[in-house]
């Protein structure tokens, strides 16, 4: 077994050795706990049950809010319902999107992730039961609105998870798997309701999803471990709080290495002890909890100090006050919401559009036009996610060991151009209803974008601002669904008033713009993190 080596290194938030100044291994960042029990320090089988049961939870729940749109005709068919009534209701899962995360997140940091998850997924197949038996518009809105509420929490409570379970070399991957289960669901699931409307009417579809989200429920509940650890992660050796001591009254430090004065977290330095795979001591005196204790019913913090505790109020504006002070929890909001939104415009265009001349596609054949996208986010996914890990460690073994969260966006411009290739391609030939492949080819490159830029901007904020990722990910899924949810609206009068074709130029001119958003990360991010970094401390001092 390697010994420990000592360091002085002092970092602004966000920056992390996970390299030893030698190159000869990977450091452990944040530091595991003494302690067995801590997430980090769970076996690969219990990290490998704990992310199957996730991913399956989170295919569900996209398939529950989208796979009505390849449906339309048939409950208009059938129900009456009109177009517009059916967009609106979608646009309103959009918007419930949006409100859920404010109430739940917060829950989920106070009471413990398992006791929401569960109690979503709940919710969830109460939604599909609505959805399978729905008559009138009301039913299609207030199905949609339990389902956005209670799919709200996958979108921010996953990324929480992650920086629970996962080192900093290893989040960009478990972040893809989040991806790729999400445009499973979103773009698998209206495939499989395109051939089940057509063979046993489209209220199976919805019955499917509830006997699968009703199991998924169960294994949830006797199989999904408690991921919130209550005592701090500092060391290899200790649970116990540790405060940093800093060479000057501004807490700075100047690196030896870089030379510039840096900032840094109490508690979040570079602390005083390298975690190597190979050099973590675990306290053998420290019994494996039960599997009653592992699966408690909720979780509360034990080593709280007073008055350091944000009341539940302050959870719901806080996440607000962080996405504008932060520019990388901004960022992240804005290509997290476009993205996302681009999909929705071009799954309702794929509803609306397909079923009339000159495609004339039915049900199955809309459906299938989601497979596409899926495909390419799956791929973006693989960039973003394990290529970006390996990226980055091999950046940082240039840098001493030393990693950099805006190394992750050093390859933000592969997918960013995609999704400008994508948006062109997919919407001007669709306008000259020019052959489907190719409309195909365009949307596959959308979903391309979003696994891959979606991949690189989620894992930028867990990297730089762990502990106020909870708060941070309720205002970039706020800012997400609210983009998302604008845009649903416009799209049919935006479409009738421009023109399918003008409108996706504009789409793709926007896209560009946003993309190149990034740039300013790359080239301040790092100045803008240690100036900010008091703040951070502030917040991160609240957190439940």
């Amino acid at each position: 077994m390697n010994s420990n080596h000592s360091t002085d290194e002092l970092f602004p938030p966000g920056t992390n050795r996970i390299e030893t100044s030698s190159g000869t291994g990977i450091v452990l960042s944040p530091a595991p706990s003494a302690d067995p029990n801590q997430p980090l320090n769970w076996p690969k089988w219990r990290k490998t049950l704990h992310m199957v049961l996730l991913c399956l939870y989170t295919i569900l729940v996209f398939a529950v809010l989208t796979v009505a749109t390849p449906l339309w005709v048939n409950i208009n068919i059938e129900t009456g319902v009109s177009f517009d009534d059916l967009n609106n209701a979608y646009a309103t899962s959009s918007g419930a999107l949006a409100i859920g995360c404010i109430f739940f997140v917060p829950v989920a940091l106070k009471f413990g992730r398992r006791p929401v998850y569960i109690i979503t997924a709940l919710l969830m197949t109460a939604s599909a039961i609505w959805q399978g038996r729905a008559q009138t518009t009301g039913d299609f809105i207030g199905s949609n609105v339990i389902a956005g509420l209670a799919g709200a929490v996958n979108e921010a409570l996953f990324q929480v998870t992650v920086s629970d379970l996962f080192f900093v070399h290893q989040r960009a991957s478990a972040n893809g798997m989040y991806l790729a289960a999400v445009c499973i669901g979103n773009y698998l699931g209206p495939v499989a309701a395109g051939y089940v409307a057509e063979s046993q009417g489209w209220r199976w579809t919805f019955y499917y999803l509830t006997i699968f989200m009703g199991i998924t429920s169960i294994a949830m509940i006797f199989g999904l471990e408690e991921s919130k650890f209550p005592s701090p992660v500092i060391n290899g050796q200790s649970t116990g709080a540790l405060k940093a001591k800093t060479d000057s009254e501004d807490g700075s430090h100047l690196n030896e290495k870089t030379g510039v004065k840096d900032l840094a977290l109490s508690g979040e330095r570079q602390l005083s002890i390298q975690v190597t795979h190979d050099s973590v001591l675990r306290n053998s005196t420290i019994p494996v909890d039960s599997y009653w204790k592992r699966h408690r019913l909720y979780t509360l913090d034990t080593s709280s100090l007073p008055g350091k505790k944000n009341s539940f109020f302050r959870h719901v504006v806080q996440p607000f006050e962080i996405l504008l002070r932060f520019p990388a929890v901004a960022f992240a909001a804005l290509q997290y919401g476009w993205l996302v939104s681009v999909l929705s415009v071009v799954a309702v265009t794929q509803a609306t559009i397909y079923p009339a001349p000159p495609y004339n596609f039915g049900a199955a054949s809309v459906g299938l036009m989601s497979l596409p996208p899926a495909i390419g986010a799956i791929i973006g996914s693989m960039l973003g996610g394990p290529l970006v890990d390996y990226f980055a460690i091999q950046v940082a073994k240039r840098r001493g060991g030393i990693h950099e969260p805006e190394t992750r966006l050093w390859l933000f411009m592969i997918p960013g151009c995609g999704m400008v290739v994508g948006t062109l391609m997919y919407g001007l030939t669709i306008a000259k209803g020019e052959a489907w492949i190719i409309n195909a080819i365009g949307a596959g490159f959308v979903g391309f974008a979003l696994g891959g830029c979606g991949d690189m901007a989620l894992t930028y904020v867990q990297d730089s601002y762990q502990y106020i990722l909870g708060d941070a990910l309720v205002g970039v899924v706020f800012i997400r669904n609210a983009i998302s949810t604008g845009l649903i609206f416009a799209v049919p009068p935006w479409m009738t008033n421009m023109g399918i074709y003008d409108m996706f130029i504009v789409v793709g001119v926007l896209a560009a713009v946003i993309a190149l958003t990034s740039v300013p990360l790359i080239v301040w991010g790092r100045s803008w993190r240690i100036r900010l970094a008091g703040g951070y401390q502030k917040y991160a001092e609240r957190q439940y």
